[in-house]
């Protein structure tokens, strides 16, 4: 039975177990639930590690903010008042993200059989 990419990574961002799509990933914001509730997968086997803060940055990074850039009263404004609105905005952006970020590098560790063991 071959585990497809495409399948992990789509369970994977909706935050649902790999294995069956049915059981949730997640028992706490960023915590994965080490059995799943639905089929019994053992999905604590699979280490993110820093993936999920990595491609979070990079994708918030490409998509958010470098699009920003090109609006000129992101320059022309007070910077303080920039600041103060653009960064509670890319904080919830981000911390929303991270955890289907993290559920679709689980998914992507499941379809390609990485389990924390491999070095």
């Amino acid at each position: 039975m071959t585990n497809s990419v495409m399948t992990g990574l789509k369970r994977g961002l909706m935050m649902r177990c790999p294995a069956c799509g049915k059981g949730k990933l997640f028992r706490s914001y960023l915590k994965v639930d080490p059995v799943c509730d639905a089929c019994g997968h053992d999905n604590g086997q699979y280490r993110a590690d820093d993936g999920p803060a990595y491609f979070t940055m990079l994708i918030i990074g490409h998509v958010v903010i470098a699009p920003l850039l090109f609006f000129e009263v992101i320059w022309q404004a007070n910077p303080l008042i920039v600041l103060g609105l653009m960064l509670p905005f890319l904080a919830l952006v981000t911390l929303g993200a991270l955890p289907v970020i993290k559920g679709g590098v689980v998914g992507a560790l499941w379809a390609l059989r990485l389990k924390g063991d491999h070095r």
